[in-house]
């Protein structure tokens, strides 16, 4: 339980932090510092598996911190970076689970 758990985690937060680099690359918005990444990728990564509303708590945490971190617009890079985190931790817990 606890090796599925960490392997969540680690899939998740590498992913993850890797989608919101190319994202931020693609779109051409300001790019999130490494350190402010792994804190906001680790930290969604570490609500998503959480049975019932976890995943739904981390994409609204993202969001919240994407945006305050980034200062992107809501439409299109902030959809793209949250939605896309959720089909990653998806996949990750369906992968592990």
């Amino acid at each position: 339980m606890l090796t599925s758990i960490a392997t969540v985690f680690v899939v998740g937060t590498a992913l993850t932090g890797c989608w919101l680099r190319l994202v931020s690359r693609v779109t051409g918005t300001r790019r999130i510092p490494i350190s402010d990444l792994l804190i906001i990728t680790g930290l969604c990564s570490l609500l998503a598996p959480l049975p019932r509303a976890g995943l739904l708590l981390a994409l609204i945490i993202m969001a919240l911190l994407i945006s305050r971190a980034e200062h992107v617009d809501a439409w299109p890079e902030g959809v793209l970076m949250v939605t896309g985190s959720g089909v990653i931790w998806l996949f990750a817990i369906m992968w592990v689970g």
